[in-house]
């Protein structure tokens, strides 16, 4: 019931976030990395495929928590969606010099590179949401996904990973890292 409850939570603030509105949950204090990412975990659907590999111990500023942890739950949602159901998704962070890194990959079927580029596209300049849009693209979480990240100066980039499927980087700007 816990998970189920969480995920529709999730979904509620999907809908705020497309309506151009920000969700109520926030925090004031800087949150561990590893600790967004086991929220994110927890809020992905197939939370059991999910793993996470190394990741830096550095404090994420708590006014973009809630919307990084809602960031990647999505993409992992997408990872699990998008893969064979035996496989795991492997999440791991590094810290860069503009920020720092989280990835996650999958071991899919991949995305071919036109659609790739398009939805590169989508992540980097996020359109205006409404019915033409959807009409377009059904993928609501990446709309959420590149709102989310627009919001903070996030970037997200699709590129296809070693084992044929996809690897979505986030690089999360160090001005919302709190070190």
């Amino acid at each position: 019931l816990d998970h189920l409850a969480t995920r529709e939570r999730r979904n509620a603030e999907n809908l705020i976030v497309l309506g151009g509105g920000t969700p109520g949950r926030q925090w004031r204090e800087p949150v561990p990395l590893i600790e967004l990412i086991r929220s994110a975990i927890s809020e992905a659907v197939h939370y059991n495929r999910v793993e996470h590999g190394r990741v830096p111990a550095v404090p994420v500023v708590g006014p973009a928590v809630a919307d990084l942890i809602h960031l990647l739950a999505e993409l992992l949602d997408n990872a699990t969606a998008f893969s064979p159901p035996d496989t795991p998704i492997l999440v791991r962070g590094n810290l860069v010099g503009r920020g720092l890194v989280v990835e996650i990959e999958d071991q899919g079927l991949g995305i071919p590179v036109e659609q790739r580029e398009q939805l590169n596209t989508v992540l980097s300049d996020p359109p205006d949401f409404g019915v033409h849009t959807l009409s377009e693209d059904t993928r609501l979480g990446l709309f959420v996904v590149a709102r989310l990240a627009h919001r903070h100066g996030i970037r997200i980039t699709l590129l296809e990973s070693a084992y044929g499927g996809v690897r979505a980087v986030v690089l999360v700007p160090a001005e919302l890292l709190a070190v």
